[in-house]
């Protein structure tokens, strides 16, 4: 595997030339019913731009108070009606001391830059989100809405408002049914008992199913709802012109009179794995999948439909071959294709049916997920977290590729796109890190994997790195499962996850420095 990640590094430069904007966040589901430990595992990793900082924090009860009017970034505008839940969230860096100002919208006003994942002190959990496209004809028939409300601001308000799944998808489906929505998405919204996906690519239409616990998924940025009969209301939820908006726009496939409709085909024209999908599947089935160029989308998406049409559980063709643990949930971000230079953050959460306070774990990992450790918390006693985590930071700054640089600066070579005279044009530049980089978690690991990457290291330090990295999550996962009777107090909690952070951080910033020196 580290022999292949480190092949694949010059690969990666390339892509990051030709693929500069592109979003490739992936999601992970695994019911408990496949789970080792009986718990639902699933976690997703954000995926934007290398080098820019993202920061993770727990939000206070109140944060919020009743009847604050809460603006988005485009126009998306919210009343709270209670004074909001504590919860822990990632936010995008606002840069040094600019505080609420979300640099997401051009800081053209303040509020709570886009969150992107987390968990409230009700126990209600959001990752959100897979951006979703649509086909082309049903943008005119229903397209999105310039004021509905778009990623950046769907765990903000879920998490603040909510304190259920159902309580949660009830609240979003309604802002999807009278806002509306800026753009297309892909969502998980979980409890104790149960958990709900839900995917919307136009404007007001959308459908939610609940996911069971035989269930395994994968959402690389393409919707995988399939064929469903919308007449089974206990696990399905969908909206009112579901159908007929498709049918205005000349792209429903499914049955009208049964109320069957044939998702992925009536709002995105088909499905076609992208490569991490196939890389996931060879992943999770590598007797039937590893290598495989030609995959049947019904492995991955989901019906509730049986070979006779007959109304069944929901399924796809996933089967594990062995019950996932979260060490396979960590090792599947560190697939070279979803674990990489763009990842923002990533986090895997897992949820006991039996709840209570450490019934749920949120397991973080800052930048690069193949090149970082997963650090576990349990949310509902998390009272703080390391200051890493918190830094907000100057942004990295772009350099020209011969510029004299201070000494003891850190920078790798990179290709940015930027636009020149209305044309979006590839320039070379050197990528330079705030000098306080040692003091965030987020930078440590983004110095840490973009010398792994660019730092003209050979095979064998490249693998010295992984080796140590992965080490290192060993050690956490093992201290973590001996250590859990004792963190029942938020006291307990609270400072052991904090000093797993802290022995991370460290980790990542004497690597770094080795390498440097090296």
């Amino acid at each position: 595997m580290k022999k292949k990640l480190f092949t694949l590094c010059v690969l990666s430069i390339i892509l990051c030339m030709i693929m500069n904007s592109a979003l490739a966040c992936t999601t992970l589901y695994a019911g408990s019913g496949v789970t080792a430990d009986g718990n639902v595992i699933f976690g997703r990793s954000e995926d934007y731009s290398n080098s820019q900082n993202k920061l993770f924090y727990v939000a206070p009860a109140g944060l919020h108070p009743a009847g604050e009017e809460y603006a988005g970034c485009y126009g998306f505008t919210w009343t709270f009606t209670h004074d909001s839940y504590g919860y822990t969230a990632f936010r995008d860096d606002n840069g040094e001391a600019v505080e609420f100002v979300c640099p997401d919208c051009g800081g053209t006003h303040a509020h709570t830059p886009y969150e992107a994942a987390g968990t409230n002190d009700q126990g209600l959990t959001v990752t959100a989100t897979e951006t979703l496209g649509c086909a082309e004809a049903l943008e005119a028939v229903d397209p999105y809405e310039d004021l509905g409300i778009e990623e950046a601001e769907i765990v903000t308000v879920l998490l603040s408002e909510a304190a259920t799944a159902k309580e949660a998808l009830t609240l979003l489906t309604g802002i999807y049914d009278t806002a509306g929505a800026n753009a297309g998405s892909g969502i998980l919204i979980a409890d104790s008992n149960e958990t709900w996906y839900i995917e919307n690519v136009t404007g007001h239409q959308y459908i939610a199913v609940k996911l069971p616990d035989s269930l395994v998924l994968v959402q690389p940025n393409m919707s995988i709802i399939g064929a469903i009969d919308l007449d089974d209301t206990e696990n399905v939820i969908a909206s009112e012109g579901l159908i007929t908006v498709a049918q205005q726009a000349g792209t429903f496939v499914g049955d009208e009179t049964a109320n069957v409709i044939n998702y992925v085909y009536s709002y995105n024209e088909g499905s076609t794995p992208n490569t991490r999908m196939k890389d996931a599947l060879a992943y999770l089935m590598p007797d039937a999948y590893a290598g495989a160029e030609e995959i049947d989308p019904a492995v991955y998406l989901m019906t509730n439909l049986d070979a006779e049409g007959a109304v069944t559980a929901l399924h796809n063709g996933i089967a594990l071959n062995a019950p996932m643990t979260i060490a396979d949930a960590q090792n599947f971000y560190h697939i070279h294709s979803i674990g990489y230079q763009r990842n923002l953050e990533t986090h895997i959460f897992q949820i006991s049916p039996a709840g209570g306070p450490t019934g749920t774990v949120e397991w973080v990992a800052m930048n690069d997920s193949a090149c970082s450790v997963f650090v576990p918390y349990y949310p509902l006693l998390t009272s703080d977290v390391a200051d890493g985590y918190k830094l907000s930071t100057v942004t990295a700054t772009n350099a020209e590729p011969d510029a004299e640089l201070p000494e003891g600066t850190l920078f790798y070579p990179t290709t940015v796109n930027k636009w020149v005279d209305g044309q979006r044009v590839s320039m070379d530049v050197l990528k330079v890190l705030p000098d306080n980089w040692q003091d965030s978690i987020y930078w440590s690991f983004d110095a840490l994997s973009n010398l792994v990457l660019y730092g003209g290291l050979d095979e064998a330090q490249v693998n010295a790195a992984y080796d140590a990295v992965y080490a290192k999550q060993a050690e956490i996962n093992e201290a973590f499962a001996a250590a859990q009777e004792s963190l029942t107090t938020p006291e307990a909690a609270t400072a052991w996850s904090m000093q797993a952070a802290q022995e991370a951080q460290q980790l990542a910033i004497d690597l770094a420095l080795s390498l440097i020196a090296k």
